[in-house]
């Protein structure tokens, strides 16, 4: 638990923080304007020095000292002068020299305490800015300079004025250095009596309005903190509260709104329980719900695993927690497979009614062995007898002939498939569309024809793929759905969808979905004998369930038919795990068969290895004795009644046959 107090220690402390900002302020300005002030003093008494040198000194007598080097007595008096007027004003070098192209000839050099220049003694200019103040000096171009410089810890003006002759001519410039050593301690000592009587008047004025501040602020926001967390336990106990607060402000308001929201909020909390049960009750009713339209939809891959002449997989991701979206799969004989794929108008529960009512005379009516055209033609006739809502659902349906790969199919009004023919790509296929289921009673329907050879695949869908939508609201498209799909066109139908939802969801990106979502691939293979599936242990019921359906059409025992099983499923268990060293592969089981036996061969392109090399366990001896590893092609070789082995063409070749027996 938070402890009590801290708004007034908090205002406090804040007061004192804004004090020192305040004071560092004020000191930092005072102190600045001192120096200033002090600086600009010094400054004009260095110049004044330097001026009077300049009346004192006649200029004609400069460039006789200059030219002849010989002292007199006019020389001397002025050398006195300017030592005495140094020694006197605390100047640290008073000098005058005649400037030259790179270095300065002194003519006078008074340096309390220090060595001074001689007549005619030169020295080198400082730095280059000296020289060009130099230069601007004797040009004419300046008649004073003043520099400031730190000599260390020192602090130096120098100040410079021209010497002119009788005819006005610059001969010289008589210069004086002055420290100011004492201009920083000194603004130190105002600032420092400044901040301490104002930080004396600041305190005393800190607290007595801390005083005010606690008593109409401090306090009666304790007491409303007090109060607020006593709201839940006064409702719970059915106490009204009530808070002694007297400020005549806005505080007191508040206390006032305390209370009456302590009021509204007891009976919103009585109505939200009510609201609460009845969202509760809701959300467990569209959990079953979309459980049930989950469950109504063929959702159990692979679909037909005894089926080697296709492979098929649909994926429905509805936009809320139930939607309209559809799609179906189902023979209606040995020989021919029904596809659907279906859009009702509008999302949510009325969609869900609309699509499971839809999907069911759809089957009925294709299972009575109608032509998709007439199919469409008489679940249209039945939606339009009664349909007061006006609703309507868009429907592609397909009949495929699974011996000759014919399919006729009939548009309502839905998205165009795209076809991929062996070898091939995916396209857009362009078929005749009608109007929409639901929509006008007595419409006809058109239905077309497309052969599928072997290898063929479909790939149909609702508009929520195409319409996908990014944040710069740009659709994903007709054109990014084929590259998509042609990227992956080499893969099972399964692969095919989970790459078109990888790429849907990576192009809308951090978008709400506004639409269902549902997609269906169909591969037509076309032979009946082989199956080709992803070599991962998921598939290997697959390939039993294949070869067990091919089996039961020949004359075996149920014990033979078990052992036929139980083989195949060691053999493509193996390949699962071991050909492809924990990668990704494929493999493929082919079954024929004469009068007299059937033949398995499971082919795959993983590492090259023949089982058959591996030498038998000797049963005889105890589990421990005979170690683990090699049963599994020991019972393969005593149950089959021949196995077989061979590499060619980069692949894994393994054939077993089974005699016939009586049933």
């Amino acid at each position: 638990m938070k402890k009590q107090g801290r708004i007034a220690r908090r205002t406090l402390l804040g007061m004192f923080a804004l004090a020192l900002v305040l004071m560092a302020g004020i000191g930092a300005v005072i102190g600045i304007q001192v120096q200033k002030e002090m600086v600009n003093n010094y400054t004009n008494t260095a110049l004044a020095y330097t001026e009077a040198a300049a009346d004192f000194i006649d200029g004609d007598t400069i460039e006789r000292y200059v030219t002849t080097g010989q002292k007199d007595a006019e020389y001397e008096m002025v050398m006195r002068h300017l030592e005495v007027t140094a020694e006197q004003a605390g100047i640290q070098y008073f000098y005058v020299f005649v400037p030259n192209e790179n270095d300065i000839t002194y003519v006078w050099d008074a340096e309390p305490g220090d060595e001074p220049m001689l007549l005619l003694e030169q020295e080198a200019y400082s730095d280059e800015s000296a020289k060009e103040e130099a230069k601007k000096l004797f040009e004419g171009t300046a008649t004073e300079h003043v520099n400031y410089f730190r000599d260390g810890e020192n602090y130096v003006i120098t100040a410079s004025s021209v010497i002119y002759n009788s005819a006005g001519k610059p001969v010289a410039i008589a210069a004086a250095d002055l420290s100011v050593k004492g201009i920083m301690s000194a603004a130190r000592r105002v600032v420092f009596s400044v901040l301490l009587s104002s930080f004396g008047i600041m305190m005393v004025t800190m607290i007595i309005y801390f005083i005010f501040i606690k008593k109409k602020l401090v306090d009666p926001v304790v007491k409303l903190q007090k109060a607020t967390g006593e709201i839940v336990d006064n409702i719970e106990k059915d106490k009204t509260l009530t808070i002694d607060i007297h400020t005549n402000d806005e505080i007191e308001m508040l206390a006032e709104s305390f209370e009456k929201m302590e009021t509204n909020l007891r009976q919103y909390i009585q109505q939200n329980e009510v609201i609460t049960a009845d969202k509760e009750r809701i959300v467990t009713e569209l959990e079953l719900a979309t459980k049930i339209q989950a469950d109504m939809l063929p959702n159990i891959f692979p679909a037909f695993p005894e089926r080697g002449d296709f492979d098929i997989y649909a994926s429905m991701t509805p936009a809320k927690a139930v939607g309209g979206d559809f799609y179906d799969f189902f023979l209606t004989d040995e020989t021919h497979l029904a596809i659907v794929i279906a859009d009702v108008s509008g999302k949510g529960v009325p969609a869900a009614l609309f699509m499971m009512m839809s999907r069911i005379l759809l089957q009925n009516a294709a299972m009575s062995g109608l032509s998709p055209a007439k199919v469409l033609e008489k679940v249209n006739a039945h939606i339009c007898s009664n349909n007061r809502e006006e609703m309507f659902v868009t429907v592609w349906l397909g009949i495929l002939d699974l011996e000759t790969g014919n399919l006729i199919a009939a548009n309502a009004g839905h998205e165009k498939p795209m076809v991929m023919q062996p070898d091939g790509e995916f396209e857009f296929y362009r078929d005749k569309n009608g109007f929409v289921i639901g929509g006008i009673s007595g419409m006809c329907y058109n239905e077309y024809e497309m052969n599928l050879k072997k290898g063929a695949k479909l790939f149909v869908y609702t508009d929520g793929v195409v319409e996908a939508t990014n944040a710069q609201d740009e659709l994903f498209g007709i054109q990014n759905t084929l590259n998509a799909l042609n990227e992956v066109r080499d893969k099972t139908p399964q692969k095919i969808l989970m790459h078109i939802q990888q790429q849907v969801d990576l192009f809308v990106g951090d978008e709400p979905q506004f639409d269902d979502l549902t997609m269906l691939c169909m591969e037509y293979t076309g032979t009946p004998n082989e199956l080709h599936l992803d070599a991962d242990l998921e598939h290997v019921g697959a390939a039993v369930a294949f070869v067990s359906f091919q089996a039961a059409k020949l004359p075996f025992s149920v014990k033979a038919q078990n052992h036929i099983e139980m083989a195949v499923d060691e053999i493509v268990s193996n390949v699962a795990r071991y050909a492809y060293e924990g990668g990704e592969g494929t493999a493929s089981v082919v079954v024929d068969s004469d009068d007299s036996s059937m033949s398995i061969t499971v082919i795959d392109s993983g590492i090259p290895y023949n089982p058959l090399e591996k030498k038998d366990p000797d049963v005889t001896l105890s589990a421990d004795e005979r170690g683990i590893g090699g049963y599994g092609i020991f019972l393969v070789k005593r149950i089959m009644d021949g196995v077989e082995y061979r590499y060619e063409d980069g692949k894994n070749i393994f054939t077993m046959r089974k005699n016939f027996t009586e049933q």
